[in-house]
């Protein structure tokens, strides 16, 4: 099972929804891996965010198995959905 870094930003949009960023490169074995991967790639996490997201601010991050990042975006992506109806 792979695990997954995901960052949620805190500007809420029009649409209910946050920016998310999820790094797909590294992907890692366990949660623990994954967090110390964090705990030695702080610098690196943050210059990311900043590029991608210029006007918005970290709210957390996430060490997420493969299986409920697909669960949090099929929700995601059904509650958008939903609200253009």
């Amino acid at each position: 099972m792979k695990w997954f870094l995901l960052a949620i930003m805190t500007l809420l949009h029009e649409n209910n929804s946050l920016d998310t960023y999820v790094w797909y490169n590294p992907t890692f074995d366990s949660s623990e891996q994954c967090i110390d991967w964090v705990k030695n790639n702080n610098d690196k996490i943050y210059i990311t965010l900043m590029t991608e997201f210029p006007n918005d601010k970290l709210q957390k991050l996430l060490c997420v198995e493969e299986e409920k990042l697909k669960e949090f975006f099929e929700r995601n992506k059904k509650a958008l959905s939903e609200e253009s109806i």
